[in-house]
């Protein structure tokens, strides 16, 4: 709760009351208190009183009266909206007047002075919020200078009690205000950040003249909203006092419009009850939003919030090349690799290249706090052109549309792409001669191949390679700091925004000339790991694990030679599927029927036969 407003709070109360004394000689008698104190803390009173009493004994001529004066002190409570309870005490100075019988029945007056002191407890019911009925009743002793009980007993009755507020309230112009603090301009690449993120903080102050209670605060800003969000609840919030609420927002594909920085409205709804009855206030704030490329490399895991594979164009475009990857995927050669070396070749294929930002150049501005702009994918495949994070996103969307994972890392010079290979850690050097040329998380037994896209332009096989070498200084380097990040995991706080405006000028897919750029990138990749992986495999003279690293390497004649010197049936299914993938049906055909023949019951023979009759149409 914020310090309250620049108000005062009085409290006036007249309780009169019927006053039983517990003294034998004393008759019923009555008693009335006027109060006038200042409420504090909406829960406090502190301030002056006065009583009288007025009883007439048996054989007095006249009756006694008893005045007196002093501080008092209570606390109160509201249970419900209406119900008023208190409990409290005062004590002060008294005198009186009293007429008492004499010897010779002679009657004199005297007044005695003493001091007074009591105990009460009210229970209300507020017709309004500045006037409130109750009955009390308490304790009351009157007291001699001795200390000596001259009148004690038991009062009660039916009161009055009359708020009234001197200060800023009275010149209230709203019943509840609003204000609000943002941390810092809206940055759209977080968009989807701020529903579950708070982005500043609303003070809500009371100007009412009781509590409000149920109150429920709610955000949005027209069009750039897709939702009214409720941002926070109070259940109760006392008169002139303030409360804070932070700030959370739905924003929806509007919020990407804004190609420069500016401003947005917005309205907050208060909704509350006061005295049990239901209102409602509006207030207009004002956002500050920057531009949608604006990134600052604070967190370099939030630049996750650019990879977006749901982007319908990036999910098009990469549907495209992984069918023309598909359609001549290697058996044995890793598939994840395979589908890499296409979607990469494609972006170079469709004529993307590098282009440093002369304005805010990756090499400069991801080691600084100052603002960067960063392009989402849509933009890239647009401008044909983009620096390393560019090329970076747009590769990992589209990979990530394919359901391969991704992640990856920033150098002081380079930009670091990590590719799920779906590969075991004891798989590694069957696929690649150098092991310390992929990343491998031993925890996670996922080995990733890495990409520097400071080679983009060169090339697949120049990317795959200077990535290793990266990655090896990476790993040697005992002094540098280095974030590797999963995609999935930086998902899960910085969640990925569509940037999906209008698309004129989106790139041609040549199938043909990206199919042999595959060619050339995949035979790379057998020359350079899988032949000399096939040669060291040799020197072990296990003829099936030659036959799997030579199909591997697409070497199928000598793979099925090595087979063949392999007596079993798993051979013979190996080397059928070979004839499978060299399109030689007869043979493979009559080789399954020959492991059916010898072993009836094979699954993996009859389900080849299947799906090659259906393929012949048989």
């Amino acid at each position: 709760m914020a310090a309250p407003l620049s108000a005062v709070d009085f409290t006036f109360t007249a309780a009169p009351a019927v006053n039983i004394s517990l003294q034998k000689e004393m008759p019923i008698g009555f008693s009335g208190f006027v109060q006038a104190d200042l409420n504090l803390f909406n829960f406090m009173t502190f301030g002056l009183e006065a009583n009288y009493t007025f009883f007439k004994p048996t054989g007095f001529i006249k009756p006694v009266q008893l005045y007196g004066g002093g501080l008092d002190f209570g606390l109160y409570f509201f249970p419900l909206s209406r119900i008023y309870t208190g409990i409290g005490g005062g004590f002060g100075a008294n005198s009186g007047y009293v007429n008492v019988r004499e010897a010779n029945d002679v009657y004199n007056t005297y007044n005695p002075t003493g001091l007074y002191y009591r105990g009460y407890a009210d229970l209300g019911f507020r017709f309004t919020p500045d006037f409130i009925l109750t009955i009390h009743g308490g304790y009351l002793s009157y007291v001699k200078q001795n200390f000596s009980a001259f009148n004690n007993g038991f009062f009660g009755g039916i009161g009055i009690k009359i708020n009234k507020s001197v200060g800023a309230s009275q010149n209230r112009t709203k019943a509840v205000t609003v204000s609000l603090e943002q941390y810092g301009d809206i940055y759209p690449s977080f968009s989807r950040v701020y529903r579950d993120n708070e982005c500043g903080m609303l003070t809500i102050t009371n100007h009412e003249s009781a509590e409000i209670r149920n109150v429920h605060i709610y955000f949005d800003a027209d069009k750039y909203t897709s939702s009214v969000i409720e941002c926070g609840t109070i259940s109760r919030l006392n008169r002139n006092k303030s409360v804070e609420i932070p700030l959370f927002i739905d924003f929806s594909e509007d919020i990407m419009s804004f190609s420069e920085n500016g401003l947005i409205p917005g309205n907050v709804t208060i909704e509350y009850q006061m005295l049990g009855q239901k209102r409602k206030v509006q207030q207009s704030v004002t956002l500050a939003v920057h531009n949608r490329n604006a990134f600052v490399w604070s967190d370099t895991a939030a630049l996750s919030t650019f990879v977006s594979s749901e982007t319908p164009e990036v999910q098009n475009f990469a549907k495209t090349v992984a069918g023309i990857a598909r359609n001549q995927l290697a058996t044995g050669m890793n598939r994840n690799l395979q589908f890499t070396a296409a979607m990469f070749l494609a972006l170079r294929c469709a004529g993307i290249t590098y282009s440093e930002d002369k304005l805010t150049p990756f090499t400069d501005y991801h080691l600084s706090d100052e603002e960067d702009s960063i392009l989402y994918p849509l933009q890239t495949m647009e401008c044909l052109s983009g620096d390393y994070d560019d090329f970076a996103i747009l590769l990992m969307s589209c990979l990530e549309s394919q359901g391969i994972s991704c992640a990856y890392m920033t150098t002081p010079d380079d930009f670091i792409v990590f590719v799920d290979l779906a590969l075991s850690a004891s798989a590694v050097g069957n696929h690649f001669l150098d092991t310390e040329s992929v990343f491998v998380d031993e925890d996670a037994n996922t080995v990733y191949l890495p990409l520097a896209m400071s080679r983009f332009e060169g090339g697949f096989t120049q990317c795959r390679k200077h990535g290793s070498e990266v990655l090896k200084q990476i790993m040697n380097d005992e002094e540098g700091e280095y974030e590797f990040i999963l995609l999935e995991d930086a998902w899960s706080v910085y969640k990925p925004v569509v940037f999906n405006v209008a698309s004129q000028n989106l790139p041609v897919i040549d199938d043909s000339y990206i199919a042999y750029q595959l060619d050339t990138a995949i035979a790379n990749y057998i020359m350079t790991d899988l032949n000399p992986i096939v040669e060291r495999v040799k020197q072990t003279g296990d003829h099936n694990k030659i036959g799997v690293a030579l199909v591997r390497a697409k070497r199928y004649k000598e793979a099925k030679a090595e087979f063949a010197k392999v007596n079993s049936v798993a051979a013979m299914n190996n080397i059928a599927n070979i004839y499978t993938i060299e399109q030689d049906y007869d043979n493979a055909m009559k080789m399954y029927q020959k492991v059916l023949a010898q072993d009836p019951s094979n699954k993996n023979a009859q389900t080849g036969l299947d799906n090659l009759k259906n393929k012949l149409g048989l």
